[in-house]
């Protein structure tokens, strides 16, 4: 046997490989849809990075509160909006049927439904999708506002109150009294109408803190009309006043009073992580009263989160904080965080489904073996044997690697197409696998089947199903370079007069 009649058995071997891993990519395909095996494992992976791993918590509490989250964050319209299916009448019954045989196959198999209340779920999320919607699900953003917003108005009153002390403690005439008071009162007025606006958003932090500034100087100037310096008593209001208003004007004290009122994301997520035991509450934490908005939304995103995303997003948040800025800049950085440490998770999650579409492909490709009985020891037999069958299948597989050079097998409808040109082959072609009488299984006398003829026969079922397991891709461009070596192997027609 030379060279060129091997090279065109191994042609007519990959040909025939890459007919049969055509009919199983189509057939796992099918599995894969109304299985729907993406979108589970999807969700699955997601559910595995909110708890911290594959080797994450086993508390059934935490197990709950990881489900309840994965749910929410499914529900957000962000990710809802990722699963709108086709419109037309046949798409929608196609996606109706599909829902059906995956509920029948939950239901006989005692299968968890993944997407709860739902019958699918989205194959694909983008990273920014998931970080906008994990972050609007538990309400981040709003809760480092309102945090801020809280912190706010007990500054104002604890500056109030250091006034007032202040008034009240200057010995002061009857007459003058009632004009401090009324001053006072005007401060204490504007101070609350800065605090107002900034709980509606019509102004920033710093600009609250200006206009706080302002008028507190103005209540200074306009009491020391009625407090000569001259007398002690306007000396030491002026004093203790400068003191106060030090704490607005000064570089060093306005960034320290900013950090205290408007808390970073790590201090945040460091304060929810803290609440732990059962004795402990936000309130003792953080200085909320139970009774209090900002105390019942923090305790609502505390009961949303697991243990493990609590430390997670800690730590994320404090790589975030290494850029510095305000709680704005900080928190686009947190979700450029939350996008990486979601790609990563997903790479993870990818391989691990590739593995298992491994393993479902070796078991579909040994079934189409036995079923269609491509035996590859048979098959190489056939081929070496059979010069017409060779020279037919070559042709064909020649032909479908002119017709497709520049074709890669990595999207539905190239494989579709190439599938078409392979039925068409088929028709004009009977390959030698089957169950016809030249590749049955060999009998003695008595019509018993040999069993060495059976133990090959298992042999080469078995390596037609580990070969068809490697995919149409595979051997359409193991195909294209064979081909092309050989054709690249041929010696130029001659050009000499005869």
């Amino acid at each position: 046997m030379n060279l060129p009649v091997i090279i065109d058995i191994i042609i007519g071997l990959v040909f025939i490989y890459l007919t049969l891993s055509l009919l199983a990519s189509e057939i796992q395909e099918l599995i894969a849809t109304v299985l729907q095996w993406r979108a589970e494992h999807l969700k699955k992976s997601i559910e595995v990075l909110i708890s911290g791993g594959s080797e994450g918590t086993k508390d059934p509490l935490q197990l709950q509160r990881v489900g309840l989250l994965a749910n929410s964050i499914y529900a957000n319209p962000i990710i809802k909006d990722l699963n709108q299916g086709a419109k037309g009448l046949l798409s929608q019954g196609f996606r109706s049927f599909t829902h059906r045989m995956g509920a029948l196959y939950r239901q006989m198999t005692g299968t968890k439904n993944v997407f709860g209340n739902k019958s699918t779920g989205p194959s694909y999320i983008p990273a920014d999708s998931f970080a906008a919607s994990l972050l609007d699900t538990l309400k981040i953003s709003p809760l480092v506002e309102s945090l801020s917003k809280s912190r706010l108005e007990r500054f104002k009153d604890l500056q109030l109150a250091q006034i007032q002390v202040i008034g009240e403690g200057l010995n002061l005439p009857e007459s003058t009294k009632p004009i401090i008071e009324q001053e006072f009162g005007w401060l204490t007025a504007e101070f609350n109408r800065v605090v107002e606006d900034y709980k509606n958003d019509l102004g920033s932090l710093n600009n609250s803190l200006d206009r706080m500034s302002e008028k507190l100087g103005f209540y200074i100037n306009d009491s020391q009309v009625y407090l000569p310096e001259t007398e002690q008593g306007g000396r030491e209001f002026q004093r203790q006043m400068a003191f106060i208003k030090a704490s607005f004007d000064s570089e060093f004290e306005r960034a320290a009073l900013r950090a205290q009122l408007q808390p970073s994301l790590s201090n945040l997520l460091n304060t929810v992580r803290k609440v732990r035991k059962s004795q402990d509450t936000v309130a003792q934490i953080m200085d909320e009263k139970e009774e209090s908005p900002i105390y019942k939304q923090i305790q609502e995103t505390l009961d949303s989160m697991p243990e493990s995303l609590k430390r997670s997003l800690y730590i994320l948040a404090q790589r975030a904080e290494t850029g510095g800025g305000d709680t704005q800049e900080q928190l686009q950085r947190f979700q450029k965080e939350i996008e990486g440490w979601f790609d990563r998770s997903m790479e993870r999650a990818s391989g691990v489904y590739k593995r298992n579409s491994r393993g479902v492909a070796i078991l579909l490709g040994t079934t189409i073996a036995l079923a269609a009985n491509a035996d590859s020891i048979n098959i190489v037999n056939r081929l070496s044997k059979d010069s017409m069958l060779r020279s037919t299948v070559n042709l064909y597989a020649k032909q479908l690697v002119e017709k497709n050079a520049n074709t890669k097998l990595d999207n539905l409808t190239n494989l579709t197409k190439v599938q078409n040109q392979v039925d068409r082959a088929l028709d004009n072609v009977a390959l030698p696998f089957g169950w016809s009488e030249p590749n049955r299984l060999e009998l003695d006398a008595q019509g018993n089947v040999l069993l060495p003829a059976l133990m090959a026969k298992l042999f080469g079922w078995m390596l037609s199903g580990v070969a068809i397991s490697m995919g149409a891709g595979f051997w359409f461009e193991a195909l294209n370079k064979i081909i092309n070596i050989r054709n690249a192997g041929k010696k130029p027609p001659s050009t000499t007069d005869s």
